[in-house]
């Protein structure tokens, strides 16, 4: 009998907890999908017609590369929120000192003693080792061992977005035939142009998607912008808040304890084994560091 990697109860205990949690995952899951199925189903057969495909002079199909990419970004997206979900990145599971260290704080609710950079989430219910902030559309913590994964996550699903408006653009004028103000309306508004200019139900939800495309697009740039930053500074977010640059080893050092020690090439896929060089107990410091480097 062939076993899987995970059952359902098996994972479902990594589910969102708060009602919250639990609609915002639903959401992107939704969106995720729906906008995947739109691009590969709709978009890509009315551009390239599926008998007949676009090719370049080396006779290799645009369609199929289309295709191929759609896949590539959709399983680099579902896998990393895979990974973001399961992966253990609390204290749990770690033995943790009965005297309190310096830059060791005592959380009440755990009842423990809790490492530096870690903060006590009570949406987990847990202390989290070198927590950045709790992600509500994945109802986890993002932390020490699975910020890479959070990363990835956010990256592709910018690369997808993107990659979908350029898709779509093309789409949306062969559907409208030229560029006009109802066009660019309907685009901004598809609701709005259902109601007063009356599209059809499809036409608008065509118009949905793209949308949806769109505003994905500038939110997963935003926030990728914004936590690209605080790893090249070595950061999290409470440290980024306080102008706290105690950690900022210089970016090599700081990506490599983000993405670990084969950060090179552990953006391309979320299942590349790189090991994080920290236990997430003791993180060195910018002046130690620098110390060792003039010893």
């Amino acid at each position: 009998m062939l076993k899987m990697g995970f059952t359902l109860p098996t994972f479902a205990r990594h589910l969102p907890k708060s009602k919250s949690d639990l609609s915002a995952f639903c959401f992107l899951l939704a969106a995720i999908h729906s906008i995947g199925l739109f691009e590969l189903l709709v978009v890509l057969p009315s551009i390239y017609s599926t008998t007949t495909h676009a090719s370049d002079e080396s006779g290799f199909s645009l369609y199929y590369f289309h295709v191929f990419m759609g896949v590539f970004f959709y399983t680099n997206v579902i896998l990393n929120l895979y990974k973001v979900m399961t992966t253990n990145t609390s204290t749990r599971g770690k033995v943790l000192p009965s005297i309190l260290r310096p830059g060791w704080r005592f959380c009440s609710v755990c009842e423990s003693n809790s490492p530096p950079r870690s903060f006590h989430c009570f949406v987990c219910k847990s202390c989290i080792l070198k927590r950045d902030h709790h992600c509500t559309f994945t109802g986890n913590c993002i932390g020490l061992y699975n910020h890479r994964y959070y990363i990835g996550l956010v990256f592709y699903m910018c690369l997808a977005a993107g990659y979908s408006c350029f898709l779509n653009f093309d789409f949306m004028y062969h559907l409208f035939g030229s560029t006009s103000i109802k066009s660019l309306l309907t685009v901004l508004f598809p609701m709005v142009s259902w109601i007063f200019f009356h599209t059809d139900a499809m036409t608008s939800f065509q118009v949905l998607m793209t949308s949806l495309c769109i505003v994905g697009f500038f939110l997963c740039g935003g926030l990728l912008a914004y936590h690209l930053t605080n790893a090249l500074k070595g950061q999290i977010v409470y440290e980024r808040t306080y102008n706290i640059d105690t950690y900022d080893l210089g970016w090599k050092a700081n990506v490599s304890l983000l993405l670990g020690t084969q950060w090179k090439l552990a953006w391309l896929f979320p299942f590349i084994q790189s090991p994080i060089p920290c236990d997430g107990l003791e993180f060195m410091t910018k002046q130690n560091y620098e110390s060792l480097k003039t010893m």
